[in-house]
Formats: structure tokens, sequence, C-alpha cells
């Protein structure tokens, strides 16, 4: 599958970080307007009143609630990603994932989440996007969107699709190359780098789909340095 990485532009409040000016800056390259896409985020936490006495606590014997984070794109229409991770701090937006599993589920699997599992989980923040999707030439795909929480913006998020390899690390490089060449304001990239955790040694290097969910959830799930 081909490689994905994630940009996080946060503090997008000039004339030249806004969403209008790097979608003028993407036209330089002559790309091929593919058309809309979205994206919807969920982020929940386990149901605090629920019985933690099987699971060890944390510093100050204060129990450590999972989060339960869920997303779908549209171009991965029939796909609902979801992490489990176990962060070191019930802060919602800290991000620490050395206890995690992702999944890709069938996309009515939400369903399930929302009703039959709302006692277990409950809701701690949503957010959405809405952008446009390039091609430039037969290399890469990219999206850029805004992401709103609630109406209100939060920042700009940049997705550069790498088509000609599903090696994710030295893909890297041509991606972070070709940010360099839409001239993308500083933001944060993000590359899944947490990956080894759910895969197989022999199968790190390999990209599949579930790595771009997780690059969008370590995104949003981190806090705003970038």
């Amino acid at each position: 599958m081909p490689v994905t990485g994630i940009v996080l532009i946060h503090n997008a409040s000039t004339n030249a970080t806004t969403i209008s000016s790097i979608n003028d800056k993407i036209t330089r390259l002559f790309p091929r307007i593919i058309g809309k896409w979205s994206l919807d985020y969920k982020l929940y936490r386990e149901n605090p009143i629920l019985d933690h006495g099987a699971r060890p606590s944390g510093q100050g014997q204060v129990t450590v609630s999972r989060f339960l984070s869920q997303l779908v794109l549209s171009h991965h229409r029939d796909d609902l990603f979801c992490l489990v991770d176990e962060p070191q701090s019930n802060i919602p937006g800290h991000a620490n994932f050395e206890k995690k599993v992702i999944a890709v589920f069938d996309k009515g699997m939400d369903m399930i989440i929302t009703s039959k599992l709302s006692s277990l989980w409950i809701l701690r923040q949503s957010m959405r996007a809405e952008g446009v999707a390039y091609a430039v030439g037969d290399e890469f795909v990219i999206r850029t969107a805004n992401v709103t929480q609630t109406g209100t913006f939060r920042y700009i998020v940049v997705e550069i699709e790498y088509l000609l390899s599903d090696d994710l690390e030295s893909s890297k490089i041509v991606i972070s190359d070709f940010a360099s060449r839409c001239d993308l304001p500083n933001g944060k990239f993000f590359f899944g780098d947490s990956v080894h955790i759910y895969r197989k040694a022999d199968e790190y290097q390999k990209f599949t789909r579930a790595d771009t969910g997780l690059q969008y959830m370590e995104a949003f799930r981190a806090r705003p340095d970038g």
C-alpha cells in the first residue's frame, strides 16, 4: 500500500498560514484536483465508575484510564480505525503509546460503540475536517483540510501519500522532501513511529492502511507543540 505522512499545522493565524495559502502553493506544482475529502475523529474515555481493581494504578495510586480513538476517513470509506491506549496520565490530550491496540473494522462498528458500548466508553472529544485532495504527477496525492472541534477551528491537517512505495522508512524522506517542495508552513510530522508496538519485527517496514489511521490518531492526541 502507498505510504502516507501527516503534517499538523498549529498557530494558523497569519495570512501565510491558512488553508487557502497552502492550496495556492500546491497549485504551483500543477496538480490535478481529485475532489473533496473528509474525516471524523472521536476520542472516548473509559467510564470512570467501572471497576478498575484488576488494573495497576499510576503514580500516587490513581487508576489510569484507557482511551479509545475512533477515526473515519472518506478515502477509506468502508473502514473504521480504532485505537485503545493506556496513557500514563489522565489528561485527555496526553499522548503515551506504550500500551495500545489498533485495529481496522467495518464501518458499522461505529453503531456498536455508540449504542451497545455506551456504558463502557464516554465521548470526550469530537473533531471533523473537510478539504480538497490533489494528485501531483503519478507519485503523490496531497490532502489538505481545516480541522474543527464543535465548529471551532483547531488546526490545519495535511496528508501526503507517496504512491510508489510501501516501505515506511525510505518513504519518510521522500514525503518530507515533497512537503518542502510544497512550501508548507512549519508543522509537526507524524509517521506512526510507534507502529512497531503492534507489529512483528519482520513486518515493520511494510506499510498498511492501519498505519494511516495511527498517524492521524497520534497527531490528534499529541500536544500542540508543532
